[in-house]
């Protein structure tokens, strides 16, 4: 009976995993059969648009395929050279060629192993695995690439898409004011002139012109976003109506301006292609070690037997043991090893600058876009408070000026084109937040990807996060975050998605999102995982409180 319901505990669990192996592609199956469809429509939102990146980027299987390989190179490395077997047969005499007529006359069979020089094996071995932990690093750096490539490609499409929809309906605005003016020429009432109606008429083959240049922006701006994924041709896109910024970038948009240049410096020394360099920094070091063991005598051993025959009169003749050690000292290589050794130091102190500079290049580039994003804001506050609203007042003012007689056709249309204008001016600064934000995920990606899985619970009921449904979180590494104002205390685990999330691709469910990566290589190692404080201070999009981040690794990840 025992036997019996473990039996049928497998069987169960056994569905449960086909059935989340289901879900995990279900999203994607239905939403490549939709575009698929060549006479069906749909909205291409900016998640769907990361997520089809994602799953359909070919360099994560290549990466894993390196991966593999540099695994396989750690287990040849760390093996010796094949031994070596002889067999002679020694002290003929020559004047008769008798085996028993010297007692010298033997055959000797021996057996020589040569052990690799110092502890070059285990290096090499090290070195591999190095290399093998870059690949993780560098599919993490690929992701936060590829989702800021996405968005930015994204949003110049939905900039040229909106601009065309703000046209259209200007264009029957127009047509509108057309009817109007060209029944009041007809009834004689007010100034109307038939120029009016001629500069009308104008004005709308103007705008159809720019709806026509605007509709083949949008082409090119798809084209370009659908070279991260396949789809059919025949295929028709929409863009979603609105445009949320928090999908985009996590946080509130003062949490830029409230990172202080200190806590900058550690959030980018996280930053996966900051890490990558650390990785590259490491493999120098062990190469650095490696040209140091070259410098070290070669050891070989070996043994030997010498069986001989009795000799010509009958007495009986001891066979022969011999054993022997060769050292190969490295005297008159002494130039080229001194030179090896320096070319690896200086290799090491350039991986070191690289990583150095990259730190700053990215704290510079994301203090540029916090002071652009700052600016930007408050055009937009400007925009949304005063400029619109006094635009379209001003349209309003100027048609019931020339309806009722009292203003000119010219001060109409100037109304109007400064109106649309507006409208157009409030779209691309809109996008510019969104295109600034995106460059701030990218920046801020250690943040921001451990913010979504704060937040990528929310989204299980949605269609493209059923593929991951039923996923456990499986890491034990926590980060602790207090909320200074509200004393609230949380954790947050930074290990694994059990949500679908544009940072995690669904073939990957598994696999760690490496902001911070490994230092402790193996065992052989002399390096010491180093630990730094972030303090930062962002705002909880929950309670708009402020919350402190402490004690992040920055160099490090435990290991699995």
């Amino acid at each position: 009976m025992f036997a019996f319901n473990l039996g049928m505990i497998f069987n169960y669990q056994t569905q449960v995993r086909l059935r989340t192996c289901y879900l995990q592609r279900a999203w994607l199956g239905m939403l490549l059969f939709v575009v698929s469809t060549p006479s069906l429509a749909t909205t291409l939102s900016l998640k769907d648009a990361q997520h089809l990146a994602l799953n359909q980027d070919v360099y994560f299987q290549g990466s894993r395929h390196e991966e593999a390989a540099y695994q396989f190179d750690s287990d040849a490395a760390n093996s010796w050279d094949n031994p070596t077997i002889s067999t002679s047969l020694q002290s003929v005499p020559t004047d008769g060629f008798s085996l028993n007529q010297e007692p010298m006359t033997q055959l000797k069979l021996g057996i020589r192993q040569a052990m690799p020089r110092g502890n070059s094996a285990n290096i090499s071995r090290t070195i591999a695995i190095e290399q093998a932990q870059k690949e993780p690093v560098k599919r993490a750096a690929r992701r936060a690439w590829l989702l800021r490539e996405v968005s930015l490609e994204w949003l110049a499409w939905y900039q040229a898409e909106q601009t065309v929809a703000l046209l259209r309906e200007e264009s029957q605005s127009l047509a509108q004011l057309l009817e109007t003016v060209e029944s009041s020429y007809r009834s004689g009432v007010g100034g109307t002139q038939q120029q009016d109606i001629i500069q009308i008429r104008l004005e709308r083959l103007r705008l159809k012109d720019t709806i026509l240049k605007e509709q083949r922006a949008a082409s090119v701006a798809l084209a370009q976003l659908s070279r991260w994924f396949d789809f059919s041709s025949e295929v028709s896109f929409t863009v979603p109506r609105a445009l949320n910024h928090h999908d985009i970038f996590p946080f509130s948009h003062s949490l830029a301006r409230q990172v202080e240049r200190g806590d900058l410096f550690n959030i980018i020394d996280a930053h996966p292609s900051v890490q990558l360099l650390v990785k590259d920094e490491l493999v120098a070091t062990q190469k650095l070690t490696l040209a140091k063991e070259q410098t070290k005598p070669k050891w070989a051993f070996e043994a030997a037997y010498g069986y001989r025959q009795d000799a010509q009169n009958g007495m009986s003749q001891a066979d022969f043991i011999s054993v022997g050690v060769q050292v190969d000292l490295p005297l008159f290589s002494s130039k080229r090893q001194d030179a090896n050794l320096s070319a690896s130091a200086a290799r090491l102190g350039l991986k070191s600058t690289q990583r150095r500079l990259e730190v700053r290049r990215l704290a510079a580039l994301a203090e540029a876009r916090e002071a652009e994003l700052a600016s930007l804001t408050d055009r937009q506050q400007l925009f949304d408070t005063a400029l619109l609203e006094q635009s379209e007042s001003l349209a309003e003012s100027a048609l019931n000026a020339y309806i009722a007689d009292k203003g000119t056709f010219d001060g109409v249309m100037r109304a109007r084109i400064s109106h649309i204008s507006a409208k157009l001016d409030a779209l691309a600064l809109h996008v510019d937040i969104a295109k600034t934000l995106a460059e701030l995920a990218y920046l801020y990606y250690p943040l921001t990807n451990e913010q979504n899985q704060l937040t990528g619970s929310r989204l299980k009921d949605r269609l493209l996060d059923t593929h991951v449904l039923g996923r456990q979180m499986t890491s034990s590494r926590f980060i602790d975050i207090h909320t200074s104002r509200s004393q609230m205390h949380t954790q947050i685990s930074v290990g694994r998605f059990n949500f679908g999330h544009p940072l995690q691709t669904s073939d990957s469910i598994d696999e760690p999102l490496l902001t911070k990566v490994d230092t402790h290589t193996s065992s052989n190692m002399d390096i010491h995982t180093k630990f730094k404080d972030i303090h930062i201070t962002a705002t909880n999009p929950v309670t708009r409180s402020n919350m402190d981040t402490h004690k992040t690794t920055t160099d490090g990840v435990a290991k699995q």
